[in-house]
C-alpha cells in the first residue's frame, strides 16, 4: 500500500501560550498520522518557548524554529510573513502545507478532509475547508444560515477568485485559509505579505480548489488580533497590493482567462483596497483618532490614488453609519487632539 502524503502544518507566536496550546493541541490530535508540525519561535516569551520545547520533546513529528528577535516591527509589521513563513516553507517536507495563527484552531479530522480532497481530484492545487468565527473564549459568534463558501466540492479555481471579486457568495474568510501544494506555493514565489490576496487570486485560479464543509477551522476574533491592530494603526496598504501585482505579474498570469478578465482583477483589486483604506479612515475619524488620520492622509496623497480615495469617502461613511452616535465623544476628542497637535 502507498504511503500516505506527507501534510506539513505552519505555526509562528510570540506571547499567547494559552491560546497556543489549544491551537497546537488540536493539531496533534488530527486523525490523519502523516503529519509535519513546524513550530515557529518568533521571539517568543519565555513562557512560550518553555512550552515549545517541552512539545517537541513529547511529539517526534514536531520541528521548531528559532528567531531570538521578534519579526514584527511598527514601520515593517508584515515582515513575519516573509522573514518565519518562509523560513517554515523552506523547512517543510510535505507534498501540502497549511499556514494558520496561534489564536485559532482546526477541528479533529481537518488535515484529514484536505488530504481527502487533493486525492480526490489530479488537479486539485488548493483546498480549504469551513472557517467558523468565534469570539475570544471560543464560542461560536453566529449560528445563522451562512451566506459564504456556498460552493461545490470541486470548482475551477479562476471561478472561485471572480465571483469573490465580482461580490458573489462562493468564497469568505477572514484570513487565510487555503491548504495548498508545497511546490506550487514554491513556484509562486512562497508566502507573500499579502498573505490572503496571494493565495486567492495568485494560486487558487490556476488550477482546481477543493473545499469540504465538514472541515471545520475555528476564527478566534478578539481585540488581540493582528489584522485590528494594523488596521487600527493608519498604515495604509495601497504600495504593498501594487508591490505583489507587480512581484507576481498578476496580470501577465491572468491572462490565459483573456485580456479584459486580467484587466478586471487588476482595476478590482485596487478599487477594493481603496474602498477598504476610506472605511478605515471612516473609522479612524469617527472614533477621534486624530494622529492616525493625518498618518493615513500623507500616505494617501503620496500614491496615484488621492482622487479615487476622495471618491471613496461617502460610501465609506455610509459603511460605518453606526459610528455617527459616538460623534459627541468623539468631537471632544478631536479638540484636545489638534490642541495637542498645535503645542507639539
Amino acid at each position: 500500500m502507498d504511503q500516505k502524503p506527507l501534510f506539513t502544518v505552519i505555526l509562528d507566536t510570540y506571547y499567547r501560550p494559552k491560546l497556543l496550546k489549544q491551537a497546537v493541541d488540536a493539531i496533534r490530535r488530527q486523525t490523519y498520522d502523516n503529519l509535519e508540525i513546524i513550530l515557529i519561535n518568533n521571539g517568543a516569551t519565555s513562557e512560550t518557548i518553555e512550552y515549545l520545547y517541552a512539545t517537541a520533546n513529547n511529539d517526534e513529528r514536531v520541528k521548531l524554529i528559532h528567531f531570538e528577535e521578534n519579526q514584527w516591527h511598527p514601520d515593517d509589521p508584515l515582515r513575519v510573513v516573509d522573514v518565519c513563513l518562509n523560513a517554515g516553507l523552506q523547512k517543510a517536507k510535505g507534498e501540502y502545507i497549511f499556514y494558520q495563527s496561534d489564536d485559532d484552531w482546526m477541528s479533529d479530522d481537518y488535515v484529514e478532509k484536505m488530504v481527502s480532497l487533493f486525492l480526490g481530484h489530479p488537479e486539485c492545487t488548493t483546498a480549504a475547508g469551513l472557517p467558523v468565527v468565534v469570539d475570544k473564549h471560543g464560542a461560536i459568534i453566529s449560528t445563522a444560515e451562512r451566506k459564504t463558501n456556498l460552493r461545490s466540492r470541486y470548482m475551477s479555481g479562476n471561478e472561485v477568485a471572480l465571483d469573490k471579486l465580482r461580490g458573489g457568495h462562493m468564497f469568505g474568510a477572514p484570513g487565510s485559509i487555503f491548504s495548498i501544494k508545497t511546490d506550487i506555493l514554491r513556484q509562486a514565489g512562497g508566502f507573500h505579505r499579502n498573505l490572503e490576496k496571494s493565495h486567492l487570486y495568485g494560486i487558487v485560479p490556476f488550477g482546481v480548489t477543493g473545499f469540504d464543509e465538514t472541515a471545520v477551522f475555528h476564527w478566534r476574533r478578539h481585540d488581540g488580533q493582528l489584522n485590528v491592530h494594523l488596521s487600527l494603526s493608519g498604515k495604509v496598504w495601497i504600495k504593498e497590493l501594487e508591490n505583489w501585482l507587480s512581484e507576481w505579474d498578476i496580470q501577465g498570469k491572468w491572462q490565459i482567462f483573456g485580456s479584459n478578465t486580467a484587466d478586471e482583477v487588476i482595476n478590482t483589486l485596487l478599487q477594493m483596497q481603496i474602498r477598504s483604506t476610506a472605511i478605515w479612515f471612516a473609522v479612524n475619524l469617527l472614533q477621534g483618532r486624530v494622529q492616525v488620520c493625518v498618518h493615513m492622509l500623507r500616505q494617501i496623497v503620496q500614491s496615484d490614488h488621492i482622487y479615487k480615495f476622495i471618491m471613496k469617502i461617502p460610501e465609506a461613511f455610509w459603511a460605518r453609519r453606526h459610528d455617527l452616535l459616538f460623534l459627541p465623544k468623539t468631537f471632544l476628542k478631536w479638540v484636545f487632539g489638534v490642541l495637542f497637535a498645535v503645542i507639539l
